[in-house]
């Protein structure tokens, strides 16, 4: 566990981004627990109120359901947390910030890192990719695609960490000093 800082933290709204792989979720659970901020995974928040995996959600209801009901999931985590003035972690899935209204909404409400991870890296954490619905025959030509489309709207982001050469707790340590950061441009 990462020591905790005895300072008012200055990002107190914080949104991970990224490709599938990138460790948004595992990420955003290691450094709430350590800040004691609140944890929000918004394809779990999903799953428990459809009672099902985000791939059936896809296979039974398609993906403009499911990316509208991601923008209204995301819209009322942001007044939920807005009224209540929580200190939270949210973990969107990759598509989470392809829509404009929900990136306005993230950027004027959280700090918004992207966590960059390498295509290469990506398609050994996730495999086949059988488990992710927008994984749709080759792997790696699926997930160069996907970030060729999402990259424009990701480099729109406060902040992009590059995980590639870094370790876990390397990660875990350089988004919390991006949190505490009063010069986010600065962090090494």
């Amino acid at each position: 566990m990462l020591c905790l800082k005895t300072e008012k933290p200055r990002n107190e709204k914080v949104s991970l981004i990224g490709m599938m792989g990138t460790g948004k979720s595992k990420f955003g659970r290691i450094v709430a627990n350590n800040l004691n901020f609140n944890f929000y995974d918004i394809d779990t928040l999903i799953e428990n109120k459809f009672k099902t995996t985000i791939k059936n959600l896809f296979q039974k209801e398609g993906e403009v359901f499911f990316r509208k009901e991601e923008k209204q999931t995301i819209k009322n985590l942001i007044c939920k947390i807005k009224k209540n003035n929580e200190k939270v972690i949210i973990s969107l899935g990759g598509g989470g910030f392809d829509d404009e209204d929900t990136r306005e909404l993230l950027l004027n409400n959280t700090f918004v890192i992207w966590l960059h991870t390498p295509v290469n890296i990506l398609v050994n954490r996730i495999g086949d990719g059988s488990k992710r619905p927008m994984i749709r025959g080759d792997a790696k030509e699926a997930i160069n695609k996907l970030l060729n489309i999402r990259t424009k709207y990701y480099s729109l982001c406060d902040y992009k960490l590059s995980t590639n050469r870094l370790t876990q707790y390397q990660v875990t340590e350089k988004i919390i000093k991006l949190i505490y950061s009063r010069n986010n441009k600065e962090i090494k």
